[in-house]
């Protein structure tokens, strides 16, 4: 089992791995493949590494260098408390904190629980300090409609739209496009798949691969596209998120933004051959002409 384990880090990471664990000054003796999405298409690689000195890190593979400085640039202006922030990273890979807790599932999320969610996504996105855009450059509005606009011929070409439900789908993007947004640091899957119950009761995100300066609104309808919450929970998670910045902007934009969040799911699940059909059915049903009570619906986007 050993040698199988140190086969895999050496394909999936090469000489990048050893470099960062020449950094930090370990040795590894026991890894665990933890990648969500194995496919033939897929370039990232998550292991968990336990080191002969004991300390547990998580190596992450990402698609690109440009990534890994990202990550590596926001990871001071994360709080170690709630967040697993990247250590040190090499051209595509790096090593990250691991932080010990409880896996929550959706339906146990209870509402102080869905609070401090709230509390901990809106002070993420009132951050300040953000690196200018020569490292973390922000998409034009222009720039989201064109990846919609990829994303369902991608759809079409493999049968999963009409071509005449796509160009609905399109011209209510082009109709609901905000003529500007609100941009700061934003997690980009801000949902409890990705979080922990640590020892203490918090919260802690724990998969941050995604964090990058972004549309705050966005991110705002991926979580609502990815978590689905009780009323209860959602007024509670409102209420936490409230404190640091009201929705006024979101509720003006909401049907945008979760269109570009719910066509973004259903294509990368797709390309990773995990199709969602109830995502799937519900773009089809928006593609059909059914808007009436569409966004409501919306939790059942890809978890």
């Amino acid at each position: 089992m050993q040698v199988e384990w140190r086969l895999a880090l050496a394909r999936h990471f090469g000489d990048e791995l050893k470099v960062l664990l020449r950094q930090l000054g370990g040795e590894v003796v026991h890894a665990e493949e933890l990648t969500r999405f194995v496919s033939r298409r897929q370039r990232k690689a998550v292991f968990k590494l336990e080191l002969a000195d004991g300390r547990l890190l998580k190596a992450r593979r990402f698609k690109t260098a440009q990534e890994v400085l990202l990550a590596a640039a926001l990871a001071p202006l994360l709080d170690a408390r709630y967040y697993s922030r990247v250590l040190a990273g090499s051209g595509t890979t790096t090593l990250e904190e691991w932080k010990p807790g409880s896996v929550l599932t959706a339906e146990a999320v209870a509402p102080v629980q869905a609070r401090k969610a709230g509390e901990l996504l809106g002070r993420l996105h009132t951050t300040t300090g953000l690196p200018g855009p020569e490292t973390a450059p922000v998409l034009s509005v222009a720039a989201h409609v064109e990846l919609m606009q990829a994303h369902l011929a991608a759809l079409v070409g493999q049968g999963v739209l009409a071509s005449s439900a796509a160009a609905r789908i399109l011209e209510l993007a082009h109709r609901t496009r905000p003529s500007r947004f609100e941009a700061g640091l934003i997690h980009g899957d801000f949902c409890i798949d990705n979080m922990v119950l640590d020892s203490a009761g918090e919260l802690v995100l724990i998969d941050n691969e995604s964090l990058c300066v972004g549309p705050l609104d966005f991110d705002i309808a991926r979580a609502w596209c990815r978590w689905p919450m009780t009323d209860a929970a959602r007024a509670a998670f409102t209420a936490g998120y409230t404190q640091f910045r009201d929705l006024e902007a979101f509720s003006a934009q909401h049907q945008f933004w979760a269109l570009r969040a719910l066509l973004m799911s259903v294509y990368v699940h797709l390309k990773h051959e995990r199709p969602c059909q109830p995502a799937v059915a519900a773009l089809q049903r928006l593609g059909s002409g059914a808007e009436e009570g569409f966004w409501a619906s919306l939790p059942l986007a890809p978890r």
